[in-house]
């Protein structure tokens, strides 16, 4: 009957799920919208061998007190074919054991470590309706979305951290039967008593910590594992709230000494003494913006100084430039900074979906509309900040629509009330805004009201000086020990980076994959470089191939010659032969 009522709904049937409990109705409802392929066989997202290890790193405590408790308890769950699993926060796989049969049938569907199991990943299952309900679910075969998933019944019960947040889910399956439905009382006290443990454990780690604290009364802040702060000298009360991220507080204008704090072996935390800093002293929210560029310096001053008006920002800045990181930046520099910061990318909608997204709607305001209607993001950044990125994406309709709520400061949802907001209005784009009007395809009017402060976010060409600092941040969030550092901006140095940081991020990433444990070669970087390159061609290098190639037919093509007459290296000239396709 259930699959009758599954081939109904995939068939573009609504009116059957009455039939279904109304949580899988909604969730089917949810993956619909959402267009999760019911036919899938494999997640939406899958992560790299770095990315699972380093959840796992981060995660580590966790996964061996689940390990502990499942190797005590494993054999008094009476179920057929079982198979247990263990995902973070958002779904992902962090752990997985059980029965040799069923880990052979889940891996046909990537049912494994480092697969995401949310319900946009792969459809309804326990650990999606777990991670949104933050309670005990069981689910029999027939009511998973995905075909993938409709041989398994699946009983998960969330894990929580000592702040009562959902931090993992503990999931048994069972392959084409139904037997997981008998472990749920006993799955319900195990995940309790993880959940204590963990609780416990922090509990111990903050007490050795205020112990610390005790015996090593000089001026430091104290932190968990979690950059939490726990402990902070009188003179610094003000300065830094209890129990709030340390790294909000900290900046490149502040000098201070971080150190790991262990307890037997365990790290327990970190120990930070600052150096030279007074409580007096007004230091800006840089959003882990670091550069020794001088231009750059300039322009985040004068960021802060236009994240300190009421004015309307617009941020223009090329593909990658960090658009998004300058528009934090003046949210948590703002008087606004209390409220949310809330980000639409007006590129990535089309019109009807852009609609809802900004305005919201009424329950019931659209067919496939939620039942409980969505509060839209304008609305949302009430009493903050609203970020609209690409904005010389928007439609002409939205134009209008954006405009009246800048005048009257009121949004309307579809076909809902009128409701009053006030809020910072950032936008941001990659082309030039001026011409987009001149061109008629944005407003004049809304562009007087947007375009009042206006920033230009320097590329990374213009900042070469901060490429080592780049380098070496990538280097100390990866834990990667390397003595070649100097080697690589050599290399970077000489390239335009057209993508910006994300360019540059980029490659550095395909760099670590590739020689995270051997030094490469001026070539092999080169060559990792050109592979994130789009193969476009501006001006200043159209100009500058028709430099070579003349330069090196009036020296007969003597590589030497032209290298030294050019004012390069011959390995540039190589590189740039190479770039610029001559030969």
């Amino acid at each position: 009957m259930q699959q009758e009522i599954w081939q109904r709904f995939i068939n573009g049937d609504n009116q059957v799920l009455h039939r279904l409990p109304e949580k899988i109705a909604n969730s089917w409802q949810n993956c619909y919208k959402n267009q999760v392929d019911p036919y899938l066989y494999k997640p939406r997202k899958v992560m790299t061998v770095q990315e699972l290890e380093n959840r796992q790193k981060k995660n580590q405590e966790l996964i061996q007190i689940v390990k502990k408790e499942m190797k005590v308890m494993q054999n008094y769950f009476e179920v057929k074919l079982p198979l247990f699993v263990l995902t973070d926060e958002t779904g992902n796989i962090l752990w997985r054991d059980g029965n040799y049969q069923s880990k052979d049938y889940a891996n046909e569907i990537f049912f494994k470590e480092g697969s995401g199991w949310s319900e946009l990943d792969v459809g309804t299952n326990a650990i999606g309706l777990v991670l949104k309900t933050k309670t005990q679910e069981w689910m029999t075969l027939n009511e998973h979305y995905s075909v993938s998933s409709r041989n398994w019944s699946c009983a998960a019960a969330p894990i929580f951290d000592e702040k009562n947040q959902l931090t993992a889910v503990l999931d048994i399956s069972s392959y084409q039967n139904e037997s997981s439905k008998e472990a749920q009382l006993l799955l319900g006290t195990v995940t309790q008593k993880i959940t204590n443990t963990l609780v416990y454990h922090y509990l111990e780690r903050k007490k050795n910590l205020l112990d610390y604290a005790i015996k090593n009364p000089e001026e430091a802040l104290l932190c968990d594992e979690h950059f939490q702060i726990v402990h902070v000298p009188t003179k610094y009360a003000d300065e830094f709230p209890l129990n709030e991220d340390i790294r909000k507080y900290l900046d490149n204008k502040m000098i201070y000494n971080q150190e790991e704090i262990y307890f037997n072996e365990n790290r327990m935390g970190y120990r930070f003494l600052l150096h030279g800093f007074s409580p007096e002293q007004k230091h800006s929210y840089n959003k882990g913006i670091t550069s020794q560029n001088e231009n750059y310096q300039k322009f985040l001053q004068k960021v802060v100084k236009f994240a300190n008006s009421e004015l309307p920002i617009h941020i223009y800045g090329e593909t990658g430039s960090g658009k998004e990181i300058i528009a934090q930046m003046i949210h948590y520099n703002s008087t606004q900074k209390n409220g949310s910061l809330v980000a639409v990318n007006c590129g990535g909608l089309n019109e009807n979906l852009l609609e809802s997204q900004l305005f919201g709607y009424a329950p019931g305001a659209f067919t496939g509309a939620d039942a409980k209607g969505y509060i839209g993001k304008i609305e949302q950044a009430d009493g903050g900040t609203l970020f609209l990125d690409e904005i010389d994406n928007m439609p002409e309709k939205m134009q209008t629509a954006l405009l009246r709520v800048l005048e009257d400061k009121y949004v309307t949802p579809v076909n809902g009330m009128s409701k009053k907001v006030h809020f910072r209005l950032i936008t941001a784009s990659n082309q030039d805004l001026k011409r987009a009007v001149s061109d008629q395809h944005f407003r004049e009017d809304l562009f007087y009201r947007i375009y009042v402060a206006q920033l230009t976010v320097p590329p990374l060409r213009e900042r070469v000086s901060d490429i080592p600092f780049l380098i070496q941040d990538f280097c100390e969030q990866k834990n990667w020990k390397i003595h070649w550092q100097e080697e690589i901006f050599q290399v970077a140095k000489n390239y335009p980076w057209l993508g910006n940081i994300r360019e540059f991020n980029n490659f550095l990433e395909r760099l670590y994959i590739f020689y995270t444990r051997e030094q490469p070669n001026k070539n092999d970087i080169c060559e990792l470089i050109e592979n994130g390159r789009l193969q476009k061609v501006d001006a200043k290098e159209k100009n500058e191939r028709q430099e070579i190639l003349d330069t090196l037919e009036q020296e007969k093509f003597h590589v030497s010659n032209t290298a030294k007459r050019l004012g390069v290296s011959r390995a540039t000239l190589y590189r740039k032969m190479k770039a610029y396709d001559i030969h």
